[in-house]
């Protein structure tokens, strides 16, 4: 009898346990807006979903109108994968390091997007948009249309960009077809995807648009690429090959910096990193 209800208690709490996961699990999607909410009151931003496309894209706007540039951040890739060669069911980052870059950055006038279907689901929104769709010509059309939204919003006249990993591939996508980039810089940046996917000898993305195809277009865009030390991701190869396609590299320069990997040791040394002179080349302008 005794060992009976030991046995049932036991049941009650094991299936407590499980109930109580399966809810955190599907919450989780729910818990995106207050990462948002919580990301803009910290940064003093504006918080707006920008329909973009076939998506919905979040985005942060701190608009001083103090300068006649916008800074935007572009987020990385997120959990695009749970596991190697299992897709994750949601792409939204986890940890929150393209807004603490922004958080120590003192410039006046900053943005930051999110890449298609990251804290905003929306019916196209399938796995392959996160996986083999992400560096593609519809993700590349949704960003654009959001930069126009947050360029027009304060008026801006040019846009600087910096890229978390694969965010700095779209940076540089968007940046080949825009005519108002004064810069380009890159964290830990995926310059070159199918050099990356085939370094890392993981499956090709044959739908990818790779920046180094718009050698020509990029050339008078003033690029600073830093990559980690003790980053096993993005190994200074990629540079090296990004930099391989291209004419004459005077407006792209590359840095290592110290102790940072793929996602750390990055926020505590921004500030001194973005001091560093961008290359002395004009970009167009329009």
């Amino acid at each position: 009898m005794i060992r009976n209800k030991k046995n049932r208690k036991f049941l009650f709490w094991l299936t407590l346990a499980i109930v109580h996961i399966s809810l955190v699990g599907c919450a989780a999607p729910r818990d995106h807006q207050k990462t948002i909410s919580e990301q803009a009151k910290r940064l003093g931003a504006v918080s707006e979903i920008i329909p973009a496309d076939n998506y919905h894209l979040q985005t942060l706007l701190i608009a001083s109108q103090k300068s006649s540039t916008l800074r935007v951040y572009i987020e990385g890739d997120g959990r695009a994968w749970a596991r190697r060669g299992r897709p994750s069911k949601d792409p939204t980052p986890r940890g929150l390091l393209v807004f603490d870059l922004m958080a120590v950055d003192s410039f006046s006038d900053k943005a930051y997007v999110a890449r298609p279907c990251q804290f905003v689901m929306s019916a196209k929104c399938e796995t392959k948009v996160w996986t083999d769709l992400r560096y593609s010509r519809g993700a590349v059309d949704s960003l654009n249309t959001a930069l126009d939204r947050l360029k027009a919003k304060g008026n801006y006249k040019s846009l600087e960009l910096v890229g978390f990993s694969g965010g700095a591939t779209l940076a540089l996508l968007v940046g080949s077809q825009r005519h108002d980039i004064q810069s380009i810089r890159t964290v830990a940046g995926n310059l070159a995807p199918h050099f990356v996917n085939q370094f890392h000898k993981v499956s090709p993305m044959p739908l990818a648009l790779d920046p180094a195809d718009r050698n020509k277009e990029l050339a008078g865009i003033p690029q600073l690429h830093f990559y980690g030390e003790n980053d096993s991701v993005i190994t200074p190869q990629v540079l090296e090959s990004y930099k391989r396609r291209f004419r004459t590299t005077e407006c792209i320069y590359g840095m290592k910096v110290i102790d940072a990997s793929h996602q750390k040791g990055w926020a505590e040394k921004w500030p001194y990193l973005l001091k560093q002179p961008l290359p002395a080349c004009q970009a167009e302008k329009s």
